[in-house]
């Protein structure tokens, strides 16, 4: 049967009680009148407390719905044949739609293909106290999503007051727009305020209203407990006590619209997201409040997703350069092979005393051999970057293996660099690499640090063990588990971030011409990640830097 079918059927078979609804509506003389505060405040708190861009008070009359209040939508009525509504008054409960593009109800819905291009739907029914339902107010959101229970107690509470103010609108007739506004100020208060009062506190969203002066009306429970303040502590004060529209998040990241900062009773600050509504208090005055949501979790989890794709895309790039230098190293190295091999033959057929020409022949010769072996020396560090030269590793007791290497590295400074070793006692356990490497490795980052420090200062190396839990290692690019840590600390010049976000590109150096080939914080780099360990770096202009080595625990003694 198609649905055009079910729906005929459906009509036929409650045509009677139809009838009879639609009398008990047109009782109840609703039908077409001008707005009124009453309802517009209802579809208003709707629209506030469950979240939602559109809010309405819907009766179905014969062949339309008709809204008595809308919030969020232009229209005064659609056809009946296109209402959600017309379904939700055919039971006693919430009828929520979670993505009306997938429900076969309603997903060729004009409605919903077109503007105000409903998804979600959430209605409660207008029971009258003779078990007529009327219409429903309902809450629509453009985005597919879920009504939990909290917030269905919500919508049947606002449902139930809707039908309270049509009881005592048509109790009172004519007299219903005559009633004083202190009469309608009292039984707001006695009545209405503490339904509404109730309603607010049972929402978990943080609830702030002011009144026409900008000044606090209310905090719900919720919002008393964001921001620390006893009930009925901040009534009174400026709004801008409480939060403000300003910009500037001492957290990493980029704000959002309806981003702002909330003040704590106690002077700390943290990100909020504010949903801001406005109305017509019962005095014709303006009146404003504001959902509020405390962003501080959020934002830390984007600032650090946006981290680990930073560090992500470092590794990448330099994974990239180094297969491209990798292979342009291998192919040089094939070609210094014979230079150097027959340059050292030409070199040892010359007599060491001969003729002048003979001389300088044995002077040119040895000017390739020594510029062959620096390049030899280049082509090898970047190889050990590429890592396509694997030099062999093996567990070694580390704490030795450091003291080893801190000694020798000690002998090529100069004199006026003190060089401090402070290895933590628990430093202590194997580690799966080359010793060779190691020395390398230290010999580059001391090598650069002499040079920050122009020859006079202190070198720091410190090293101590730690576990690194999940969460804390996607910035490292490494695995969670026990490390040794390895600090290196100068008293140089140190770096900015321009200089900081290059310094691991391989030929990238701050030394003259000449003096280096930018490749030594590159090997580090490469040597780490081969051992499946990582590189970090910390600088600060004119304090220095620290470059600390993450080194994986393999074995114990």
């Amino acid at each position: 049967m198609s649905m055009a079918s079910q729906t005929k059927l459906q009509h036929e078979i409650a045509a009677p009680d139809e009838l009879e609804r639609r009398t008990v509506l047109d009782r109840y003389q609703i039908l077409d009148t001008p707005h009124e505060p009453a309802f517009d405040r209802i579809v208003r708190l709707a629209a506030l407390l469950l979240d939602v861009p559109i809010a309405l008070i819907s009766l179905i009359d014969a062949d339309r719905q008709w809204f008595k209040s809308r919030y969020g939508l232009d229209v005064p009525e659609t056809p009946r044949t296109l209402a959600f509504c017309d379904h939700a008054i055919r039971g006693s409960d919430v009828m929520v739609v979670p993505d009306a593009a997938q429900d076969p109800r309603f997903r060729s819905n004009a409605l919903v293909t077109g503007d105000p291009h409903i998804r979600f739907y959430a209605g409660a029914p207008l029971v009258t106290p003779d078990g007529f339902s009327l219409g429903t107010i309902c809450a629509i959101d453009r985005a597919p999503r879920q009504l939990n229970a909290r917030e269905a107690a919500v919508l049947t509470a606002l449902a139930e007051q809707v039908v309270h103010e049509l009881e005592v609108r048509a109790a009172l007739g004519e007299m219903y727009e005559e009633v004083s506004e202190g009469r309608r100020a009292t039984r707001t208060l006695q009545g209405e305020g503490a339904r509404l009062e109730a309603l607010l506190n049972a929402t978990g969203n943080a609830v702030v209203t002011t009144d026409p002066d900008g000044c606090i009306a209310s905090l719900n429970r919720a919002a008393e407990a964001m921001f620390g303040f006893e009930p009925g502590e901040c009534v009174g004060r400026n709004l801008k006590t409480l939060m403000s529209d300003d910009r500037d998040i001492d957290l990493d990241i980029t704000t959002s619209p309806g981003a702002g900062i909330g003040w704590r009773k106690d002077g700390t600050s943290f990100p909020i997201e504010i949903s801001h509504a406005d109305w017509i208090d019962m005095h014709g005055r303006n009146a404003s409040g504001a959902i509020v949501r405390d962003c501080t979790e959020r934002r830390l989890a984007e600032s650090e997703s946006r981290k680990r794709d930073e560090a992500d895309q470092a590794q990448e790039k330099l994974a990239a350069v180094g297969r491209v230098a990798g292979g342009v190293a291998h192919e040089l190295n094939n070609l210094l092979q014979p230079i150097i091999g027959l340059a050292q033959l030409e070199l040892d057929s010359q007599p060491i005393e001969g003729s002048t020409e003979q001389l300088e022949t044995r002077e040119n010769l040895t000017t390739i051999l020594d510029c062959g072996a620096q390049m030899r020396s280049i082509v090898r560090k970047i190889l050990m970057f590429s890592r396509k030269s694997h030099p062999e590793r093996m567990q070694l007791d580390f704490r030795p293996v450091v003291e080893r290497a801190c000694k020798f590295v000690a002998k090529l400074l100069p004199a006026g660099i003190r060089v401090d070793l402070v290895i933590q006692t628990g430093v202590c356990g194997l580690a799966t690499i080359n010793e060779a490497e190691l020395v390398e490795v230290f010999t580059n980052l001391a090598i650069n640090a002499a040079h920050a420090m122009e020859g006079n200062g202190r070198l720091s190396i410190t090293a101590d063990r730690l576990e690194l839990p999940e969460g804390t290692v996607m910035p490292l690019g490494i695995q969670a588990g026990a490390y040794f840590r390895v600090a290196v600390s100068d008293t140089g010049h140190g770096m900015d971030a321009i200089t900081k976000a290059r310094i691991l590109e391989p030929f990238f150096t701050t030394k003259p011409i000449g003096q280096g080939t930018g490749l030594g914080l590159s090997l580090v780099y490469g040597v780490l990640r081969d051992w499946n360990g990582a590189l970090s770096v910390d600088s600060t202009v004119d304090v220095g830097s620290t470059f600390t080595l993450y080194i994986p625990i393999t074995g114990t003694h």
